[in-house]
């Protein structure tokens, strides 16, 4: 047991080995090429042989490793670039989903710039210690005895969770004359919703043989770049309401009034617009008169997001927010209303749809949202009834589930709400084990971590 649970020295060790020999990889991997590789091993391989085979072609074979290595290298000590760089972004990225954009290129220099090309260098994700020594990569307790004590797959983990993209490096350019410009397409593929700062661009200048290259920053400004959340494909769901006529002013209608058919005439009151006003019958009785029309009422939805999840539960939630990103995008808010609602810190409502802010308004705030490990259900249950006489009905989108929240939809559903409940979980037995512990007053529709959008078609409301 001692073995499998290392010491807070020896942790604090291993951090520094893998995090010092992440640091050398990758400064090599991006100055040696595989060719380079090839030949820095066949090196020794030669040596070995020489002993065994005292023939002509391994001495040759040696020599040529070593003029190829050493031409390579003073070639690179004699390849400069000077240029300067601006990136053409798009305002707003998905994750998981590539993204292509340009780079204008100035050449600064004073050589024609030729055979480079260009990457977009990642943020360095190497996990420091702290999240090192306090993580626990998922099913660690089931490794053996040594990886649990060398904690290398947790490295990999973390590695893998705090890289922000990837990206493709650029065509080579051919020929760039000093002072002029060139622009050339870039490709970077976001991990993870949230901002990324991009402010590393960097110059590659290879040598003729393709063994290293040089490695140069390229002048760029520092620009920021929204990844908006994973959407999945919505099922045609059946919310009540819908858009309609109905009589009694604008007060009553959901929405900044839209005039719909006209009924009658009656006389002007201050505040009744020029364009409502009946000339004809003004002409004809000396007295204003105005048009007046049915107003539209249309559907007000909830978006209720559960943001009470624990650091182990951080894959669910980045779930949950996925879900709740499709249903803001999928529901037609040119004929109805959408408000997002949440916990974080103090209480969260942000609304869409027709005189209000536009859905990507909502996108690019549930981008930057966060989980709150401090559960409070009563400001949640409280926030949504404030609103519960508006509302047509809501979409309460839950991470995991648990008396708090069968508790939440049992108040709501006193309340005369109509809602969906969807609620994510790892696996079908612990949705099972979940619905039999906490029973709930209404159906919850179960969505799988790695079967999300299999399960939400299966969703008929």
């Amino acid at each position: 047991m001692a073995a499998s649970q290392p010491s807070p020295l020896f942790t604090r060790l291993i951090h520094r080995i893998y995090y010092n020999n992440s640091g050398v990889a990758h400064f090599f991997s991006q100055r040696v090429k595989p060719a380079g590789i090839m030949l820095v091993i066949l090196i020794p391989i030669s040596w070995t042989l020489m002993p065994m085979y005292s023939l002509g072609p391994v001495y040759q074979i040696r020599g040529m490793i070593f003029a190829m290595l050493t031409l390579s290298i003073l070639w690179l000590l004699f390849r400069r670039a000077k240029v300067s760089t601006t990136r053409r972004l798009p305002r707003v990225a998905t994750a998981g989903e590539p993204l292509e954009y340009y780079v204008e290129i100035h050449n600064m220099g004073k050589r024609t710039l030729s055979g480079a090309n260009f990457l977009e260098m990642k943020p360095d994700n190497r996990p420091n210690r702290a999240l090192f020594m306090n993580s626990r990569e998922p099913g660690e307790e089931n490794r053996n005895i040594f990886d649990r004590l060398f904690c290398y797959y947790r490295w990999e983990w973390l590695q893998e969770k705090l890289t922000l993209f990837s990206c493709r490096p650029s065509a080579f350019i051919n020929s760039l004359p000093p002072g002029a410009y060139a622009k050339t397409p870039l490709s970077l593929t976001p991990k993870k919703r949230g901002i990324i700062m991009l402010k590393d661009l960097r110059i590659f200048l290879p040598d003729p043989f393709g063994i290293f290259q040089r490695c140069i920053s390229a002048h760029s400004s520092e620009d920021k770049l929204i990844v908006l959340p994973h959407r999945y494909r919505i099922p045609q769901l059946q919310l009540p309401g819908s858009a309609r006529f109905q009589l009694g002013g604008e007060a009553s209608s959901n929405t900044i009034g839209q005039s719909g058919d006209f009924t009658s005439v009656r006389e002007y009151r201050p505040g009744d617009p020029l364009r409502h006003i009946h000339w004809k019958s003004w002409a004809r009785t000396g007295i204003p008169i105005v048009k007046e029309y049915e107003d539209v009422f249309f559907p007000r939805y909830g978006l209720i997001l559960d943001t009470f999840a624990s650091q182990e539960q951080a894959d669910l939630f980045e779930e949950a927010v996925s879900v709740a990103a499709s249903f803001a995008a999928s529901i037609d808010t040119q004929e109805s209303l959408l408000d997002l609602m949440f916990i974080h810190d103090e209480a969260f409502v942000f609304s869409s749809g027709r005189g209000e802010e536009r859905v990507d308004s909502i996108l690019e705030i549930l981008a930057g949202v966060n989980c709150e490990p401090r559960t409070d259900f009563d400001a949640l249950q409280k926030l949504v009834l404030q609103y519960s006489d508006e509302l047509t009905a809501s979409i309460c989108v839950f991470t995991g589930w648990c008396d708090q929240r069968c508790d939440t939809i049992s108040r709501l559903h006193r309340a005369g709400m109509d809602l969906v409940i969807l609620a994510i979980c790892r696996n079908s037995e612990e949705a099972a084990q979940l619905q039999e512990l906490h029973p709930s007053p209404l159906p919850v529709h179960w969505l799988r971590v790695d079967h999300v959008e299999a399960d939400l078609a299966m969703i008929k409301a």
